[in-house]
């Protein structure tokens, strides 16, 4: 089983696609911390109430 790090996610904010790849990559490429996007990854943060363009981590089937 792969690591949820290693797996290749997807980052959105509302319906705009800011970037790809693993966790690590996204972190480097938008500025956002590392576990901030690992936390974006848990369904305690998927189950807040969205108030608009909120930004979500989706993980991309290989």
């Amino acid at each position: 089983m792969v690591r949820k790090a290693d797996r290749i996610w997807a980052l959105y904010k509302g319906e705009e696609l800011l970037a790809t790849g693993t966790i690590m990559e996204i972190s480097r490429r938008t500025g956002k911390s590392y576990d901030h996007l690992m936390f974006m990854t848990n369904p305690a943060y998927k189950k807040r109430p969205d108030k608009g363009n909120r930004m979500q981590m989706e993980e991309l089937e290989e």
